[in-house]
C-alpha cells in the first residue's frame, strides 16, 4: 500500500477546508488504506478522531520530517494554499513543505488547487523555483493554470479540474424538505474595510417584508460567528442564526432546504452547487469569480461595493425562476464532477 501524507489547511474549522479534506480523502482511499494515510492539521486530536486515522501537528517539522522519510508521496489535496494575501507565512509553509517532501524523495502531488494571488515578487519567484520539483499539480481553475504557465511551470505537469467539494454528495440524490416561506441563506465574512454588515441587513429587511425567511451560517467559525451577532443586533429574531460549530454534513443539510444561496465565502457557494441550490455571489476574491464562471454565472458584486438594491433583485430572480436556475446548475454542476476524474488519475501514478 501507497504511504500517503495529506496536506492542507485542515483543524482550523473552515468548513471549506473540512470539505476538501473529506473529498481528498475518498480520492485517496481509491490507492491506499486508512492506514497507510497521515494527515498535517492544526488541531491533530480532533482531525484525528473525526477521521479515525493518524495525524502530526503541521507544525511539528521533526514528526514530519520523520513521517516523510517512510512516505512515499506527499499530497495537498486542495484549496488556495499558494497565495499572499491573506497570509506571506503561509505560502513559504507550503513551499518549506514541498522542498522537505523532494528532499526525502517523496512524489508530490497537488490536488485541486486555487493559485494566487501572489503579491510579493520573491513569493512568485519562490513559487515558480519550488513547483519545478512537483511532480503533478491539478488546478480548480483555467486562471490558475494559465497563472503557473506565466511562471515558467512546466505545463506537461499542470492539469485542470475542478474543487473536489462539487463532489460533496450527489445533488441529484437530495431530497429537499417540503416547507412553507421561501428561504433564503447567507454565506458572509468581512473584507477589510468593506461594511458587509450594514449592506446586508438592508438586504435582508427587504426579504424579509415580503415573506421571505433569512437565515445565517458561518463557515468559518472564529470569524463568522461575530458577524452573524453584528447582523443579529440589526434584525434581532425576524431571521435564523446557526451559531452552533457545524460540520460539513450539517451545513450542506441546512443549505439543501434553502431556495437561494448567498455567499461571499467560496465553499458556500459550491456547497449550494452540490445541493443544486442556486445562488448569488458576492466576490472578495477572484476565485469567487472564477467558480461562478465555471457553472455559468457571473458574481452579483464586489464585496467593497455591496449594492443592496440590486442584490435584493437578483436574489428574487433566482426565485422566481428557480425550476430553471436548477435546471442550469445541474448541468454545469455534471460537467465539473467529470473534471475530478483528473484526480483520480494522477494518485494513480504514486
Amino acid at each position: 500500500m501507497k504511504r500517503i501524507l495529506l496536506a492542507g489547511y485542515y483543524g482550523f474549522g473552515n468548513l471549506g477546508d473540512e470539505a476538501i479534506l473529506e473529498m481528498a480523502l475518498e480520492q485517496i482511499l481509491q490507492i491506499t488504506d486508512r492506514k497507510s494515510i497521515t494527515i498535517l492539521s492544526g488541531n491533530k486530536e480532533a482531525t484525528a478522531r473525526k477521521y479515525d486515522i493518524d495525524t502530526i501537528d503541521r507544525y511539528n517539522v521533526m514528526s514530519i520530517l520523520r513521517k516523510l522519510k517512510s512516505s512515499d508521496a506527499i499530497v495537498f489535496g486542495g484549496g488556495s494554499l499558494l497565495q499572499d494575501i491573506t497570509s506571506k507565512r503561509s505560502i513559504y509553509y507550503y513551499l518549506f513543505l514541498i522542498r522537505l517532501a523532494k528532499l526525502m524523495n517523496n512524489k508530490i502531488i497537488m490536488l485541486s488547487q486555487g493559485i494566487g494571488p501572489i503579491i510579493n515578487e520573491k513569493s512568485k519567484n519562490a513559487v515558480a523555483s519550488t513547483l519545478k520539483l512537483v511532480d503533478y499539480i491539478t488546478v480548480r481553475d483555467k486562471h490558475s493554470k494559465d497563472y503557473l504557465e506565466a511562471l515558467g511551470v512546466n505545463q506537461d505537469k499542470i492539469f485542470l479540474s475542478t474543487d473536489p467539494v462539487i463532489n460533496l454528495k450527489a445533488g441529484e440524490s437530495i431530497n429537499k424538505t417540503p416547507h412553507g416561506p421561501k428561504r433564503v441563506c447567507f454565506s458572509l465574512r468581512n473584507w477589510k474595510n468593506a461594511d458587509v454588515s450594514t449592506k446586508i441587513v438592508q438586504v435582508a429587511q427587504k426579504l424579509i417584508s415580503d415573506g421571505i425567511e433569512c437565515c445565517f451560517i458561518p463557515f468559518y467559525y472564529n470569524e463568522d460567528l461575530l458577524l452573524i451577532e453584528e447582523v443579529e443586533k440589526s434584525l434581532g429574531d425576524k431571521a435564523v442564526y446557526y451559531k452552533e460549530r457545524l460540520t460539513t454534513t450539517d451545513a450542506l443539510d441546512i443549505i439543501k432546504n434553502m431556495d437561494v444561496m448567498v455567499g461571499v465565502r467560496l465553499h458556500s457557494l459550491i456547497f449550494a452547487a452540490a445541493a443544486n441550490v442556486p445562488f448569488v455571489a458576492v466576490s472578495y476574491d477572484h476565485k469567487v469569480d472564477h467558480f461562478a464562471n465555471s457553472v455559468n454565472m457571473k458574481v452579483s458584486c464586489k464585496i467593497d461595493n455591496i449594492d443592496s438594491i440590486q442584490l435584493y433583485s437578483e436574489i428574487v430572480n433566482k426565485i422566481e425562476n428557480e425550476n430553471e436556475e436548477k435546471l442550469m446548475l445541474k448541468q454545469s454542476v455534471s460537467k465539473l464532477r467529470e473534471l475530478t476524474n483528473v484526480n483520480y488519475k494522477i494518485l494513480k501514478e504514486i
